[in-house]
């Protein structure tokens, strides 16, 4: 076994439960740090230089949050032992996938800025709580997220989500949130 293997074995960063080999492994996977590119393209998009300030939430889609984000501190971070980013992303995306679900939303919680106007490379956005809409129960959502090791999955009326989209209206909002 080379030592890519067991790292990527170690590690838990399998492709489509599929062990990575030399040919299908890309740096970010080897390397578990964040692809900068895609980050960047959403700190302009959604002016997160300017976090601090924003006078709106900043809702990101699970595919925004989660593609390119190897730190798994952007989620979850005060779980003592948890599973890696990619694990959280392959649940919650399991549920967005369900044909009763109309929209799956990150809430930005915090984005870290430094001293010199920039993000750090190896760290993306933080959140603590994300929401889904449509028409699926609160104890299915519970169900399917049970290994993410949430603190709450509730129902919420969040002006805020319904206000994202006319077809928002009437359907359920659920949340799971981690401390």
């Amino acid at each position: 076994m080379s030592l890519i293997s067991w790292l990527v074995g170690l590690f838990g960063c399998a492709k489509n439960g599929q062990q990575l080999n030399s040919e299908s492994t890309t740096q970010n996977e080897l390397t578990f740090e964040v692809d900068e590119i895609k980050r960047d393209v959403l700190v302009k998009k959604y002016d997160l230089l300017n976090f601090p300030n924003l006078s709106n939430p900043v809702f990101l889609t699970l595919d925004e949050f989660f593609d390119g984000n190897n730190d798994d501190a952007s989620i979850a971070p005060n779980l003592d032992t948890k599973l890696n980013v990619s694990e959280y992303y392959k649940s919650l995306k399991n549920i967005e996938n369900d044909t009763r679900i109309i929209g799956a939303f990150a809430e930005l919680k915090d984005v870290m800025i430094y001293e010199n106007n920039r993000l750090n490379d190896n760290e993306w956005f933080y959140t603590d709580i994300i929401y889904f809409v449509g028409d699926i129960s609160k104890e299915e959502v519970a169900e399917k997220v049970k290994d993410l090791q949430p603190d709450e999955v509730e129902y919420t009326e969040d002006e805020r989500i319904i206000g994202l989209n006319n077809g928002y209206q009437g359907k359920k909002i659920v949340y799971v949130w981690w401390d």
